[in-house]
């Protein structure tokens, strides 16, 4: 019995500890545009999201989006021509493949929290920025410390307890 009810600790937190990976994701084939420019917007979706964003729907947000497995990165593409943007890109990615294929993009590190930029063909400047934090590739909102307080406590009263029926 003490080992099921382990067992079944065990296998809770791992299903409650892991989780998808969220980034902003939007885009822009102009100058100034609203996936530039809608800081605010993207901030609201940021404390929403901080605000255990498990609990409300994606209607509620208006830029954010839950990443595929397979994308484990945030990633910011940058175009530009002559200096005038013509692509601003915000979304999930696979670490790998990008709207602009160039060799510098090839081979990042792995913990991907970088920033590089590079000619394109001697016409296009692009930069690509990646993380792979939760809403990294944009705005952030003050850290909301009520609902990690929350969190914390709870799972050491779980692990307490199965740890006290392991016994």
């Amino acid at each position: 019995m003490r080992n099921f009810a382990f067992t079944v600790f065990l296998s809770f937190s791992l299903v409650f500890c892991s989780h998808a990976l969220y980034c902003y994701q939007c885009g822009d084939g102009r100058p100034n545009g609203p996936c530039q420019e809608d800081l605010d917007i993207m901030i609201k979706d940021h404390a929403l999201h901080q605000d255990n964003g498990t609990n409300h729907t994606s209607s509620e947000y208006t830029y954010r989006k839950q990443c595929p497995e397979s994308e484990d990165t945030c990633v910011i593409e940058r175009v530009e021509i002559n200096g005038v943007v013509v692509a601003y890109i915000r979304d999930c990615s696979d670490g790998i493949n990008f709207s602009i294929n160039a060799s510098r993009f090839l081979n990042f590190p792995q913990d991907k929290n970088i920033t590089t930029c590079s000619y394109v063909q001697g016409k296009f400047f692009t930069c690509l920025s990646m993380c792979n934090t939760d809403l990294c590739n944009g705005p952030q909102a003050a850290p909301n410390t009520s609902s990690s307080s929350k969190t914390v406590p709870f799972w050491t009263m779980v692990f307490l307890v199965a740890m006290s029926l392991y016994q």
